[in-house]
């Protein structure tokens, strides 16, 4: 993870998004130890690095910037900040189940959105309701395991997830889908 306003700080940008963009680039350098890195999306605008074969995430919520990489998975990452909003969206995205866990909690609502969010990118496909994503075995602590279900008429799909809490922020991880 980057913190983008220590970032800024040292490099004097002013638009929010050249600083994300900068900032992604930086991070993707330091963690592929290389300086020739190209990153691109596809039609899907789904994130790639051009010429090689890692699969990468990449997220951002005000102070934060994550990326997430895997050699030879899909991957997904999103860092979200703990914030009362997400009480007023909750039935967008949660279940009946979810909602009647996590009622107006909104440190189990920012984690659950978290996780589906992260789940949504390691998908991929636009067509994906969060509401069909189910997140089950977890327990709201620092950090933990849960998993993540996608429930469609097509398929049925588990991920592994990898959480922290990050002060006022959660940080979501699919660590390999389960098969």
């Amino acid at each position: 993870m980057l913190d983008l306003q220590g970032f800024n700080a040292d490099h004097r940008l002013i638009e929010k998004r050249e600083i994300e963009r900068q900032g992604t680039m930086f991070l993707l350098k330091r963690m592929l130890n290389k300086e020739d890195v190209e990153l691109t999306y596809n039609e899907l605008n789904r994130p790639y690095l051009k010429g090689r074969n890692e699969h990468i995430s990449i997220s951002h919520s005000h102070q934060w910037l994550a990326i997430s990489i895997h050699k030879n998975e899909e991957t997904g990452v999103d860092v979200e900040l703990i914030r009362e909003k997400v009480i007023n969206i909750k039935h967008k995205f949660c279940s009946d189940e979810e909602l009647e866990f996590a009622q107006t909690d909104i440190n189990k609502l920012t984690l659950l959105w978290c996780a589906k969010e992260a789940i949504y990118k390691t998908y991929g496909k636009k067509e994906l309701e969060f509401k069909r994503i189910k997140i089950t075995n977890f327990e709201v602590k620092s950090r933990g395991e849960m998993i993540g279900t996608i429930h469609s008429e097509k398929e049925l799909r588990s991920y592994k997830l990898m959480y922290r809490k990050l002060d006022t922020y959660y940080l979501a991880i699919v660590s390999n889908e389960i098969r």
